[in-house]
This record gives structure tokens, sequence and C-alpha cells, in this order.
């Protein structure tokens, strides 16, 4: 499981949090470094913030759909700007979670997308 936040704790709470739930997670802030996480691993998910500190979570979202078109991709924001949510759904993300993030939300978002 791949969590590319630009905030590093952020990144790593989340991390942490589905590690505790037994999944192997990458975490990091750039998506650069996320596509090289993608391109040398299976991933069964990825939650990816809006903004990275190199690209926008958008654009990071578009190329791991790019090299997995099934891949469950989750999006989180701390901006509420309808506009950002939209061009996120049409990307393809499963779900978009506002900030801060609900943990229990997000894990049994993650549990039904697995489930299928």
């Amino acid at each position: 499981m791949l969590v590319a936040d630009r905030d590093p704790q952020a990144a790593l709470h989340l991390a942490g949090y589905f590690s505790r739930r037994g999944f192997r997670t990458y975490h990091t802030t750039q998506g650069e470094e996320a596509m090289l996480l993608a391109n040398s691993r299976r991933l069964l998910l990825a939650v990816v913030d809006v903004s990275l500190l190199d690209m926008s979570g958008h654009a990071l979202a578009q190329r791991l759909k790019e090299i997995d078109p099934e891949l469950p991709v989750l999006m989180t924001s701390g901006d509420y700007a309808p506009e950002l949510e939209a061009a996120a759904r049409r990307v393809g993300i499963l779900y978009y979670a506002h900030k801060p993030a609900d943990y229990e939300l997000i894990g049994g978002v993650v549990d039904k997308a697995l489930k299928n």
C-alpha cells in the first residue's frame, strides 16, 4: 500500500495505521518517489494527497492509473474546493476524504475496496 502526502507526519501516521492493520506500507512526500515504488512493487491500493512536494496528487493518481487501471486510489485533501474533488473523480479515484483524515472511515473504504 502506498501513502503519498505532502506532510511527512501525515504520511507517516496514515502508513503506520495501515501497518498496524497488517499491510505492508510505503510512504513518501513526493510523486516521483511514489512512481518509483509503484514501478518496483505490486501495490494493492494508494492513498494520495491532493498536493505533494513535486507534483499534484491528481497527476500522481493519473500516472498510477496508467500503470494499473484497476488500482484503487483514495485521495485526501485539506482544501474543500469542489473543483479539486471533481478533478480527482475524473481521474478515477475511488474515494475523496477531507482532512483531518478519519482513519476508521478510510480503513472501512480500504477494506471494502480490497474485498472486490
